[in-house]
This record gives C-alpha cells, structure tokens and sequence, in this order.
C-alpha cells in the first residue's frame, strides 16, 4: 500500500538539491541511502562506543598511546639518498658517547709533567695513555673516523638538497640551518686538531690562530678569545677543550633538534613515484614505529660495525709520528675537510697584500677567513638566489637534476673548484707552476658547468608539460599516507 506523505515533506523533498543522496522518509524508524535500508535501533547499536582500551602503566602516567597516535605515525619516505641525514645524526650520537670515554683519561693541560724521565705536556702524555690502551685507542680511532663520516654525511644530504631542488619554498630556512650546521661540523673538527697536542697539533691549531689574528680590526681580540690567549699558552687547551667537549656539541644538538622539527612540520620531500600514489598534502612512506625504527636501528649498528672495522685496520696517525711539541712539523696539511682552504692559501701570492690607512689586507685573511665566508654565504643564499624560487609555489617532490640545467651547471662548476683546490694544495710537490695551477681553478668549473648544462639541456623535454612537476596540488590537506 503507498504510503502517504504530508504537504511539508513533499515541499522539503522538492527543495533538497538535485543529485542529493539522502532522502527523508516519513517513517522515522528508518534512514534510506539510496536502496539500502538501516534499521535506526541497529544503527546505533553500530554507532555505539567501543569498550575503552585498557591503558598500560607508562601511558597512565606519560600519555604514551597520545603521543604515538601524534608521531609515531608519522611517514617517512623511502629512498636510498634520505639516510644521509640520519647517518650524520648517528655520527654524531657515536662521537658522543666516544667522546665521554675518551674525557675520562684525557686531561687538558700543557702543564710540564715528568713521564719515565721526559717533560712532557700532560695532554700529550694523556693522549699516550690512550694510545697504550687497546681499548681505549680503538675508542680514539672510531671517534676520529666519525667525525670524517659525519662531515662526509652532512655533505651528501647537502648536495642531494641543491641538486633535487628541495631547498626552494617552504624549506629555504632549514636549508640555511642545515649550513649552520656544516659550519659547526667544520668548527668541531678543527678544535679537535689542539687536544692530542703534539707537534702536528700545535702547528695546525697555529696556522688557524694566525688566521684568526689576520681579520681587521678584531683579529687579535677573536683569536684571545676562542684560542685562550696567545696561543699556545696554559689557558689554550682548557679553552679550545670546553669548546670541542661543550659549546659546539650543544650548538650542534640545538641546530640539528630545529632542523628535525622544521622536517616534522613542514613533512619530508618526497621522491618523484609518490606523485601518483600520494594524496595532494600527504606523505608516503613507511610509519616512524615500527618501520622506520627498524631501519634507523639497522643502519646505526651497521655504522657502528664498520667503523669499529675500519678504525682497528686503518688507525689514525700515532704521536710518535710528530713527538710533543717543538719547533714545528714540516709540511702539514689539514684533513680533507678543509684541504679546500688550504689549497686557496697556497694559491695566493705573498705579495697579494691591500694597505689602506685605516685597513690592512693581507693574503691570510683572503684565503682563509674571507674566501670561505664568501663560499658559505653563496650556500645560504641560494634558496633566494634561484629564480625558480619566486614564484610562490610549494616544491614538495625530487625534481630531477636534468630538468634545471642552470642549478645542474652551478653545483657541478663548484665542487669542480673545490676539487680543484684539493688539487692546489699539492701543486708544488707535483711540480706544476703556480699560473697553470690557476688557469685550471678558473678554467675547469667553467667547461665542467657548460658540459653540465649541455647535458641537461638536451635531456629536457621540449614540452613544459612532458616535465616533472615538482610542485604541490593547490589543495593542501594535513596528514600523511601512514596515518
């Protein structure tokens, strides 16, 4: 029998939009979705809530499952390249927990002490102590080799950054923390230099001192107080010791926990397959607990695995090598970390000095205080350098090198200079004259970077819509595909 209907549901039916899937009935025992029908007794027995979960000690007290459910969840993308970052990270807890071994037998002072008979500074005979220690000395070696690894690291993650274009909108200001942070590295490897102090260290910590003396100005003031006095003196070691063991480890967990959580609010970057299956906003990839765990926990004991093997097979340099300090090692170099500067120091002439009544210039603080400031500030700066970058658009995706020929020809002309830097740090041993040395400086960066964009030029497609686009969808919603 048909039912009948009132004047006011008729009216209410006919107002509803066209196309609405819901439609009001008179019966009001009953919800109709198209041809489907739910009893309303049923319905909210289906909707009543479920048994609340019993919760365990640590979330009764911490809210653990709350913090979980916020980040634990959270994506992390899956590719090769994105564990460079975590590799610089677990360097740095392995350098931590050397370095606390290490401080409890190392003593930093250059007081005189009496050792079987010799004089010697109590550092030197401290580091000996070390290096008589197995144990100890495979501590000291795999806190060396770290330190190389957690530069190398950063370097990586810094050039896989350039070359995919994910420095640009929303992550200009964590790409320049993210050189904030090489430069501590840098910073943390060279006080190192000081705290074995035997006559390496005291000439290579010297040659930083006299730079340090060479900015105008405030040189002497800068070095007095980073280097505790005119180095060496008795304040030297204690000071450059605070600053290896304290100021710059707290300056680079500082830098590295804003980075992290610039990572976390802004969500990962994600390579170019993600484009099809993730939603505009969302991350794909493995959830932090307990995928990505499993793999950060791999990768640490894989890291700590190797550098034990490679410290116990290739140890660093012994003290007797160079002995306590005297009048000076001959011919010494720094680490391949700073071989760049070194190589340009070598490369200005004696004579490169700019008198001015006010100012003096000399070749020092050219080659090793001005050019390195000027190499990082070109490295900060570009995020607002790339012109791609004005165009107010989010760039939450891998773009592929070959698609910007300009960023791909910038990048290779640079490491090819520092590649020839390392080069002109060795150019008189291999008998090359000092003019060829900078005709290949100038030279090779600029046919490398035309090489470059050569390359990527012809690689391009010739339609803009054949490109990758490395850009977000203008629908932007919070969220990721792990939650």
């Amino acid at each position: 029998m048909r039912e009948t209907r009132t004047a006011s549901e008729e009216r209410q039916e006919r107002e509803e939009p066209r196309g609405s899937r819901w439609r009001r009935r008179s019966r009001p025992d009953r919800i109709y979705y198209r041809d489907l029908v739910v009893e309303r007794d049923q319905l909210e027995r289906t909707a009543a809530p479920a048994a609340p979960r019993r919760r365990g000690w640590l979330d009764e007290r911490l809210g653990t499952r709350a913090f979980y459910e916020k980040y634990g969840r959270k994506a992390f993308p899956v590719h090769t390249t994105f564990f460079f970052g975590e590799m610089a990270l677990f360097s740095f807890v392995i350098l931590v927990l050397t370095g606390i071994y290490l401080g409890l037998i190392y003593t930093p002072s250059n007081v005189e002490i009496d050792v079987e008979g010799a004089s010697l500074p109590q550092a030197f005979a401290s580091a000996q102590l070390i290096e008589s220690i197995p144990v100890a000395n495979l501590f000291r070696n795999v806190h060396h080799w770290a330190a190389h690894l957690m530069i190398f690291s950063i370097l990586l993650h810094t050039v896989r950054i350039f070359f995919t274009g994910t420095y640009r909108k929303p992550r200009e200001l964590n790409w320049a923390l993210g050189v904030v942070l090489l430069g501590l590295t840098l910073m943390a490897g060279f006080v190192g230099y000081a705290l074995p102090y035997d006559s390496y260290a005291v000439t290579a910590t010297g040659i930083g001192y006299s730079l340090a003396r060479s900015i105008p100005w405030v040189g002497n003031v800068a070095a007095e107080l980073f280097f505790g006095g005119t180095f060496p003196t008795l304040g030297s070691l204690p000071r450059l010791y605070t600053i290896h063991v304290l100021v710059v480890p707290a300056m680079i967990a500082g830098a590295m926990s804003i980075h992290l959580l610039g990572v976390i609010k802004q969500k990962h970057t994600q390579p170019g397959y993600a484009r099809k299956l993730a939603e505009p906003g969302r991350v794909l990839g493995v959830p932090l607990w307990p995928y990505q765990a499993l793999l950060a926990g791999q990768l640490l004991l894989l890291m700590f695995g190797g550098l034990f093997l490679l410290s116990a097979f290739v140890p660093v340099h012994p003290l007797d090598a160079y002995g306590p300090p005297g009048a000076g090692a001959s011919d010494v170099k720094p680490d391949w970390y700073l071989l760049w500067i070194y190589g340009f120091l070598k490369m200005i002439p004696s004579e490169a000095v700019l008198s001015t009544p006010i100012v003096t210039i000399g070749p020092e603080f050219l080659g090793g205080v001005l050019f390195p400031g000027l190499v990082f500030g070109v490295i900060t700066l570009a995020p607002w350098l790339d012109r791609t970058n004005h165009r107010g658009r989010r760039y939450e995706y891998l773009e592929p090198p070959s698609q910007a020929p300009a960023r791909l020809a910038a990048g290779v002309g640079v490491l090819t200079f520092i590649g020839a830097l390392f080069l002109a740090a060795f150019y008189d041993e291999i008998g090359l004259p000092l003019l060829a040395m900078w005709a290949i400086a100038l030279v090779a960066p600029l046919v490398a970077a035309l090489l470059a964009y050569a390359w990527a030029w012809s690689r391009t497609p010739d339609e803009e819509a054949a490109k990758f686009d490395p850009t977000a969808e203008e629908e932007v919603r919070v969220g990721s595909v792990a939650d």
